[in-house]
């Protein structure tokens, strides 16, 4: 899997923006946190095609709960 980069776009939103940064982040560890030994199957296993897969269902499943609760 490539690791993305960020471009000098995103970074600047980030440097102009670090609280909405921080608050995002920590929601979604929240999420992950809710569903994570879902995924540790997949982590043992290195399945790393499977752990990303079930890792974007996951947390869209769980980001439509939270919005559902707003």
């Amino acid at each position: 899997m490539k690791q993305t980069k960020l471009d000098s776009k995103s970074i600047q939103w980030i440097k102009d923006n670090p609280k909405e940064f921080t608050e995002e982040l920590i929601r979604k560890s929240k999420l992950v946190n809710k569903f994570s030994n879902e995924l540790e199957p997949y982590r043992i296993k290195k399945d790393k095609e499977g752990y990303q897969k079930l890792f974007k269902e996951l947390l869209k499943k769980e980001e439509e709960k939270e919005w559902k609760k707003e």
